[in-house]
């Protein structure tokens, strides 16, 4: 009825193949178009969110080397005010002027003892804040007394401040005296503007929408004092910016939030219009469509590099500012620096960065480890890394280094760690000439109070060395493994609780005893135990696994450390032993290898299951199919000819099942091997397509094939594998296809010429979208009714997929319901070693006439044997038949035939065996060609190996079989011939 409907001009236009490729031409278009608008719209999505991301970067690590240097600087003053509580206001001008040298933030900075400001640097302008008393100020009294209960320093703000205007105050906690008389003395606070922060770090002049939360170093919970509520919305870039005590939240995006629709959009539909009307103009044809997609790779090409030369102008805006920025690909090690690093570290920008061992190198011997244990902690648990170290240079120059890292994930999900370093050796020296200058402060105070001193000194070191002998005791006493403490004849002194738990001796019973006389049993290893004693006598560490003995006569393993103490004399004084019980871990470690033992069992079983199950169908097999075909070379009536070809279309189906199965068992057991040799590709496609021209035609369908321009004639892989995928796919195309037509187009990539591509496409039945999905499942079909009318086991598609995947390759599919199915098939070839010429195709339809000779038949199953004396019949052949083995190598013995018909599984003596034995005969050897119902490749490798020289798998085909016997002879003759030519 739909049909009626549709004006006769269009469906004369539908009916005439010459616009069929402009239509399929459209539809191409038109998919591609889609794409490549979702594909333009990810890049720029994933490219803006980039470049927020970065610039967003560069004012984190300002923000944190700013606030962090200019903590540095406060706690060298902090030192100096604890240890000179009473300093004058002119001495603490002084210091601080020192402190504000360079360039810093800090504006104001202000002593309160006793939580009352009385020292400010610089006075002129800050008299309102002289005399503030934190405890009555409401603003600052929670802060004040947060640093003062904390003992931390506090970074607060934004604040107003008495001053006027607003800022951030570092707080940072002084104490006097020390142990038992130290006592809180005051804070020190330091005022950075507000407006001068924002101005030094690029907050103020950025080009994107910013926002800072976290007051007081709250983080991520704390409140947001910097950029509108609006900047948090809309999934903004997020970074901590680390701060000494606590961190701030940055967010970032781009001014007015993130741009919905690239701004190509427009320019990218018109173009992809004018390729697409360039396409389906009919001159033109499918040769159109590259030049599209060609067009679109260039397009994506100068997006690239617009997107490096965005990158090269952040890398110059970074040169400007004294801090180093480097970055690391937590995937493959890659390290990238910039030219502030290269000047750090004295390293030649042509020479590139440092990475791994070299780096590590120029670090100072004493921090090497420290700092390189903790980078590699930092980037494994992906988390934050602060560190100072110092670098010696080539010259020998030392400079102390501070760095800060934080790891983060970009838009292609990869892991990076990004970092800072700078230069902080003038910060280093002023503390250290902050120290030198305390340190003689004290020495002049010494003299006076070296007695007291020293007095406090020993009494506090005596209490401090009674604290840690008690605290290790106690460690000793209550560790969960055993401690043993023996002398140099390695006599028990001494036992912790554990070593009761675990053995069942008290430590009683283990004084003066040995270890080896309490604890050595019968099957303790008496070479391990030698070993130990000699390490302990010559005062060397021990480590091993040592079987022994508890009181109660139970066998447990411990894994026993030895560590011998020597005096100055270097002889042993005492020797230390630690056990730890293994036993559970042993336990463990012989069930995984009893699991191991009895997957591989299984594995074998299945194995032996599949083989003996392919042997026993095939057998079988061998004669219904066999038996069928010499049915049908008789003249019988129709009726009687249609039954026969109904059992061997039953039988071949049958077949095909088993043959399935085998491969999906031997794909996942990972034994499917993928040849490669070199083909004709359109020899392939056509030879796989000519199956089902018989079938098309019956059914009234078109069976197209078609090879766009460039195809290499001649390839190198496995053809059987594709010709056996291609089989499939066309094989169900057109088994699911009621009317209409399949057409099999091949192609290549762009890219690859000899990656191809081919592509099934029918108007049968077709699929949903939920069917699609598990289309490829094994023993899956669409569904109930689809099994029922057309038949098939679902395994097809599934071991099609599987052997695209071995060949490099993939299967997709793009279907809908009563709209047909369009199957992809994508696999990856190499190309000819060397031109071939053609080849043509051995025809087994003419069954040969063989040449007199003798052949000798070893097959146990009778009807096996009648069915090749049947395909013998009418051949000048002499046959003699063994029902197994051992009768056949006899009858070889005897008859010496020309050729051996050779089973596998056969009574008395296999066909392995067999071929063994006869091999070893002192006559002049036949030709053995292994006809056999195992057809595992495992079983063709077996035969090969024992001696035979070819391989037939049940069931076999009379025409198969005669051709081979036919090769062999001509083989046989022409070696024979040979020796007389040269003679």
């Amino acid at each position: 009825m739909a049909l009626k409907k549709i004006p006769v001009g269009w469906l004369r236009f539908l009916s005439n193949r010459t616009y069929l490729p402009a239509l399929l031409a459209f539809a191409v278009v038109c998919a591609a178009g889609y794409f490549a608008e979702r594909q333009n719209t990810t890049i720029h999505h994933q490219s803006e969110r980039a470049r927020v991301q970065q610039q967003a970067g560069l004012i984190k690590s300002r923000l944190e080397g700013q606030l962090n240097g200019d903590y540095q600087r406060l706690r060298g003053l902090a030192a100096m005010l604890a240890t000179e509580p009473d300093m004058p206001q002119t001495r603490f001008s002084r210091l601080a002027a020192q402190v504000l040298e360079g360039e810093t933030a800090i504006q104001h900075i202000a002593a309160a003892p006793g939580l009352v400001v009385s020292l400010i640097y610089p006075l002129k302008g800050n008299e309102p804040a002289v005399g503030l008393d934190y405890n009555k100020n409401a603003a600052q009294r929670e802060a004040a007394h947060r640093v003062r209960d904390s003992g931390e320093m506090v970074l607060a703000g934004p604040v107003d401040l008495v001053q006027g205007g607003s800022g951030f105050i570092y707080r940072l906690p002084i104490y006097t005296g020390s142990g038992s008389e130290r006592q809180f003395w005051g804070i020190l606070s330091a005022v950075v503007p507000t407006e001068t922060l924002y101005a030094a770090t690029g907050l103020h002049g950025s080009s994107l929408d910013l926002g800072l939360t976290g007051q007081d170093g709250t983080g991520a919970e704390g409140r947001q004092f910097f950029g509108t509520p609006d900047t948090l919305a809309g999934t903004p870039v997020l970074l901590n910016v680390n701060l000494p005590v606590g961190f701030w939240q940055l967010a970032a995006r781009p001014p007015g939030g993130w741009q919905g629709r690239p701004e190509n959009l427009w320019k990218l539909r018109l173009a992809l219009l004018a390729a697409g009307m360039l396409i389906v103009f009919p001159t033109f044809l499918a040769g159109r469509l590259s030049a599209a997609r060609q067009t679109v790779i260039g397009k994506l090409r100068r997006r690239e590099t617009e997107l490096e030369a965005v990158s090269r102008r952040l890398e110059i805006a970074v040169k400007t500012s004294r801090v180093g920025i480097w970055e690391c690909d937590a995937g493959n090690q890659r390290v990238s620096w910039d030219s502030r690093m290269h000047e750090l570290y004295g390293i030649p920008i042509e020479q590139g960065p440092l990475a791994g061992q070299d780096w590590a190198a120029m670090l100072h011997p004493e921090d090497r480890g420290r700092v390189a244990d903790a980078l590699q902690a930092a980037e494994q648990r992906k988390t934050h890394f602060a560190s100072d170290f110092r670098i010696v240079l080539a010259d020998g120059t030392v400079k102390h280094i501070r760095a800060l890292a934080s790891p983060f994930t970009d838009a292609q999900k990869r892991d990076w760690m990004i970092g800072v370093n700078w230069n902080v050796s003038e910060d280093v020296h002023l503390r250290e000439e902050l120290i030198r200058a305390n340190r003689t402060l004290s020495e002049r105070n010494t003299e006076l109070k070296e007695g007291k001193r020293a007095l406090e000194q020993a009494h506090a070191e005596l209490q401090k060395q009674q604290a840690e002998l008690q605290r290790l005791s106690l460690v000793a006493k209550h560790a969960s493994d055993s401690i043993i403490l023996t002398d140099a004849d390695r006599r028990i002194l001494w036992v912790n609780d554990a070593f009761t738990r675990t053995t069942g001796y008290t430590a009683s019973e283990a004084i003066g005893q040995t270890p080896s006389d309490l604890l050595d049993g019968p099957n303790t290893d008496l070479d391990v135990i030698r070993e130990m004693n000699r390490h302990k006598d010559l005062g060397i560490r021990y480590h091993n696994e040592v079987l022994n003995c508890t009181k109660s006569g139970e066998e447990v393993w411990f894994d026993t450390n030895i560590v011998p103490v020597t005096g100055a004399d270097g002889k042993v004084d005492l020797i230390i032993g630690i056990e730890r019980d293994i036993t559970h871990s042993k336990l463990r470690e012989r069930e995984l290898a009893e699991a191991k033992l009895a997957a591989e069992q299984a594995d074998r079983a299945k194995s032996e299951f599949l083989a003996n199950m392919s042997h026993e169908i095939r057998t079988p097999m061998n004669g219904i199919i066999g038996m069928a075909d010499l049915l049908a070379e008789a003249e019988l009536a129709a009726d009687e000819l249609q039954n026969v070809e109904t059992i061997r279309s039953s039988a071949q189906a049958l077949l095909k099942i088993i043959n399935d199965i085998l491969d999906l068992s031997r794909l996942e057991a990972g034994k499917f091997s993928i040849a490669k040799e070199e083909f004709n590709l359109r020899d392939c496609i056509s030879s796989a397509a000519d199956l089902f021209h018989p079938k098309a035609l019956e059914k009234g369908l078109a069976l197209q094939v078609s090879y766009a321009e460039g195809l290499p004639e001649q390839l190198y892989g496995d053809d059987g594998r594709l010709r056996q995928i291609l089989v499939n796919l066309i094989g169900n195309a057109v088994k699911f296809t009621p009317e209409g037509k399949v057409a099999v187009r091949v192609s290549h990539t762009a890219e690859d010429p000899f990656r191809l591509v081919v592509e099934v496409e029918d108007s049968g039945i077709g699929i949903s979208a939920s069917q699609a999905r598990h289309v490829f499942d094994r023993f899956t079909q669409a569904d109930a009714a689809t099994t029922k009318a057309f038949g098939g086991t679902g395994l097809g598609l599934t071991i099609s997929s599987m052997l695209a995947k071995r060949m490099g390759g993939s299967i997709s599919v793009e279907s809908e319901l009563s709209q047909g199915s369009c199957f992809r098939l994508e696999v990856q070839m190499a190309p000819a070693r060397q031109a071939q010429g053609q080849t043509t195709a051995l025809s087994l339809e003419a069954a040969p006439h063989l040449a007199p000779c003798r052949i000798l038949l070893a097959e146990d199953n009778q009807t096996n044997r009648l069915l090749i004396r049947k395909y013998l019949r009418g051949q000048p052949v002499e046959l003699a038949e063994a029902g197994n083995g051992r009768v056949a190598v006899e009858m070889c013995r005897e008859l010496r035939p020309d050729i051996i018909l050779m089973d596998m599984s056969m009574p008395e003596l296999d066909g392995i065996a067999a071929t063994r034995e006869i091999r070893n005969l002192p006559v002049p050897q036949p030709v053995i060609v292994a006809l056999t119902a195992n057809a595992f490749s495992s079983d063709r490798q077996a035969c090969l190996n024992a001696g035979m020289d070819h391989f037939l798998a049940k069931p076999v085909k009379k025409a198969v079989l005669l051709h081979t016997l036919a090769t062999v002879l001509e083989e046989t003759a022409a070696a024979q011939q040979q020796p007389r030519a040269r003679a």
